[in-house]
């Protein structure tokens, strides 16, 4: 579990930067939430991964798993969301065609690095210790337990078209998001956007 906690906290590219500055520049307006909770739709979808992996186990079932697995994540991690706040306010300063490239490379990156490790998901393995919600936000509460330990995870939500959608996690404390917008912000200041991009392509071919 200590390997999964440090894949998904180290960056992609580079030795971590762990400031935690929040830059959430979302603006609470009238919104209803949706007939499923917060937590229940992390908890669901917890109980499906988990699901998955118990059906699709063994090597010989890896390509299988993984397409499940990914299916699941995409139903409710916005990871186009998680690519555009990753790029933070440098967001707004690339072309169209780059904001595209973009997410499509970095979301596929994020769903790769946390397919890896959630493979070793178990049956009740993951706590929950309660949501806070702040429409349209909310945050869910999580442990993950491994030979006695444990270890928090905090899902951060959006209401989109009446369902939650993930849109950050916070491991310890330190959220993945905010950690990918302090490194990328770095690399696009010594190597442009265009730099950014080649790193995150050659990573995508390993």
């Amino acid at each position: 579990m200590r390997n999964i906690i440090a894949v998904l906290l180290s960056t992609l590219l580079l030795a971590p930067s762990w400031s935690m500055a929040e830059t959430d520049s979302i603006v609470p307006v009238s919104v209803q939430a949706p007939s499923v909770s917060a937590i229940d739709e992390v908890r669901r979808t917890i109980d499906e991964l988990v699901a998955v992996v118990e059906k699709y186990s063994g090597a010989s079932n890896i390509e299988a798993r993984r397409a499940k697995l990914r299916e699941v994540l995409n139903r409710v991690f916005d990871f186009s969301e998680m690519s555009k706040r990753s790029l933070g306010t440098n967001w707004k300063e690339v072309s169209p065609s780059e904001q595209e490239e973009f997410v499509s490379v970095f979301s596929d990156l994020l769903a790769r690095t946390y397919l890896s490790k959630i493979e070793t998901i178990k049956p009740g393995m993951v706590h929950f210790d309660g949501e806070k919600v702040e429409l349209p936000r909310a945050t869910v509460k999580t442990r993950v337990e491994d030979k006695g330990d444990f270890f928090p995870i905090d899902y951060k939500l959006l209401v989109e078209e009446g369902h939650w959608k993930v849109y950050d996690v916070v491991i310890e404390n330190i959220g993945l998001v905010a950690n990918y917008r302090n490194e990328f912000a770095g690399i696009i200041r010594r190597e442009t956007f265009a730099g950014l991009l080649k790193r995150l392509r050659e990573k995508q071919s390993e």
